[in-house]
């Protein structure tokens, strides 16, 4: 049961970075105007985000981000083994979809970006378009997650100066691409944290609004 999870957590992760980097490296030979491109990639990449959830849901859960199946762990609505098993599947699948749009658009296989995304700004990006997808992942209703949390996506690609990553897998990811969608290496660990500190915030509220209902 662990290995189908597994599998549809590895795919719909791969097809999202696919989306994000694909969409990203086409952007930027359809057009130099940079609002264009960054509607491109935030459309692609929101509509992309919309199907995955819908046809995973009830596959895995449609989690395809790391801070949304540590927050399902730290809830106890998931296994610590499958839990890791996803979080392994979601890195190597992000990893591998990056691998596929690089491919696809004849660029190196593996490379490392170069693109600097530090500072107090985009930091506290990360932390508000992590809050919200985590907030929506948890507190909306199961069948209408597939169309929320693209909603808020779309929105945070304008709204967040980082462009919401608001996933470490796909942070990771991003590093192996010179495609507009790159980040630094030197940039990685201050978005995960970013990250992890806005999964923790929802994590607060939520068991906070556990114990009022008790």
């Amino acid at each position: 049961m662990i290995d189908s999870k597994a599998l549809a957590e590895f795919f719909g992760t791969a097809t999202l970075l696919l989306a994000v980097v694909g969409s990203s490296f086409m952007a930027e030979r359809l057009t130099q105007d940079s609002a264009l491109a960054l509607f491109i990639n935030a459309t692609v990449t929101a509509a992309v985000l919309a199907l995955i959830i819908r046809s995973g849901v009830n596959l895995s859960g449609a989690h395809f981000n790391p801070v949304v199946t540590l927050t399902a762990l730290l809830l106890g609505k998931i296994k610590a083994l499958e839990a890791l098993v996803y979080l392994i599947a979601q890195v190597l699948g992000a990893i591998f979809g990056v691998i596929l749009a690089n491919l696809m658009f004849a660029e190196v296989v593996f490379s490392s970006s170069s693109i600097q995304r530090g500072g107090v700004a985009q930091l506290l990006g990360e932390v508000i378009a992590t809050t919200g997808l985590v907030f929506i992942a948890f507190s909306a209703r199961k069948k209408h997650v597939w169309k929320l949390i693209p909603l808020w996506i779309f929105g945070a690609y304008f709204f967040t100066v980082s462009t919401s990553f608001a996933n470490p897998a796909v942070t990771l990811a991003r590093f192996f691409t010179e495609a507009p969608a790159g980040i630094a290496g030197s940039s990685l660990l201050g978005f995960i944290a970013a990250q992890l500190l806005g999964a923790l915030l929802v994590l607060a509220v939520l068991r906070n609004r556990e114990r009022i209902s008790r």
